[in-house]
């Protein structure tokens, strides 16, 4: 039995640290908490604007192409009895 649970936390830990990705937003948000000058700071600020932005275009196409498609579902399941008619 201890065995088996020691087995699952080392799994559980190694998908998770293996799944774990560090993003460009978290490596310039860093930068900027990182950063000494006022003007260093501006630079990396309208950086990281410019990186949530473009991010957040792929967000929204990415919804709407979902949205889209879900409207082309069918609201019902098929109905057979309707065929044999």
């Amino acid at each position: 039995m201890i065995f088996f649970k020691s087995l699952i936390i080392l799994f559980l830990f190694l998908a998770t640290s293996l799944f774990a990705q560090t993003k460009e937003v978290d490596k310039l948000l860093e930068k900027v908490n990182q950063a000494s000058t006022p003007q260093e700071k501006k630079e990396l600020i309208e950086k990281l604007k410019k990186e949530l932005a473009t991010k957040n275009i792929k967000a929204r196409q990415e919804s709407d192409a979902i949205i889209k498609a879900k409207e082309k579902m069918p609201n019902e399941l098929f109905d057979e009895k309707a065929i044999e008619q």
